[in-house]
């Protein structure tokens, strides 16, 4: 009986030791390097023939990298980007230390626009009022189109760029309506702007207004004068009236600085009194 507990005592011992030994063959193979324990990887795995993709490995034994990419191409390097050239589907071959392998398989579509119909629709920004010499940048917004000729709707030389910024000064005030033409677009897109005087332009404007003035004034007594010598009433009046009074017969006209009457009244007068000297007239903006 005594010889039978020690047997049973020794084939567990035995069964135990034997347990443990396999248990640790396995652990061990678990921790050698295999295909299993690879860390690499590639993104994305669908891709546009425009796009590349990324590939990766950092597994803690890797020493050597093959990479073969399915088109005939191969890397040596452990992470890096590959472009495809033509569409289609590759499977992708890694290879570590000559030994381990892991596969990955690739879609490559055929590349396209990443815009929408609506988004190929060019536009003209821009401002839409600017002073003379000033200079205005014009920007062309859409997508799908690099050639870009631009008219400014001044008669000036048509711009022809591939950049969709363009530059322009108006040297004149104005309305005027900028085109723009794309290979893309059957009709140009337009944008309108104002172009007011520069503040050097109305500063000479100013000063010359004075100037203007004079030159009117002499004009007005010059045909003044003519109605009181008799010449033709018609032809000098409705000049007048016409030019400087918006046909307004009612126009006030104040004599010597003391009496008063209407332009139409005025000049009937002068038709009767003879020896009339106009000496100087005066116009006064309404």
């Amino acid at each position: 009986m005594l010889q039978n507990k020690n047997t049973a005592k020794i084939a567990g011992i035995t069964a135990l030791i034997a347990a443990l030994i396999i248990a640790g063959i396995f652990g061990v193979k678990a921790l050698m390097p295999s295909s299993g324990n690879l860390k690499s990887g590639i993104y994305p795995r669908v891709i546009s023939l425009r796009d590349s993709i990324y590939f990766s490995d950092s597994s803690d034994f890797s020493k050597q990298y093959r990479w073969a990419f399915g088109d005939g191409t191969q890397s040596f390097l452990p992470a890096g980007y590959h472009h495809y050239a033509a569409p289609g589907n590759y499977t992708v071959t890694l290879t570590v230390n000559n030994k381990f392998t892991d596969t990955f398989f690739v879609s490559v579509n055929p590349g396209g626009p990443d815009y929408t119909l609506a988004d190929s629709l060019v536009k003209i920004q821009g401002p839409e009022m600017a002073m003379q010499g000033e200079n205005l940048v014009f920007r062309a917004v859409g997508k799908g189109s690099n050639d870009y000729r631009w008219e400014f709707g001044d008669n000036s030389s048509t711009v022809a760029t591939n950049n969709d910024i363009v530059q322009y000064a108006y040297p004149n005030e104005g309305e005027y309506l900028v085109r723009l033409y794309t290979r893309n677009s059957q009709y140009p897109a337009t944008h309108k702007v104002t172009i007011v005087p520069s503040y050097k332009t109305q500063r000479d404007s100013l000063t010359n207004l004075d100037a203007i003035y004079q030159d009117y004034e002499i004009d007005f007594k010059y045909h003044l004068q003519q109605i009181a010598n008799g010449a033709s009433f018609n032809e000098h009046y409705y000049y007048l009236l016409r030019k400087y009074l918006c046909g307004n017969e009612k126009a006030v006209m104040k004599i010597n600085d003391q009496k008063i009457n209407d332009f139409n009244s005025y000049c009937l007068g002068l038709q009767f009194d003879k020896g009339v000297l106009i000496q100087r007239v005066k116009l006064v903006p309404d």
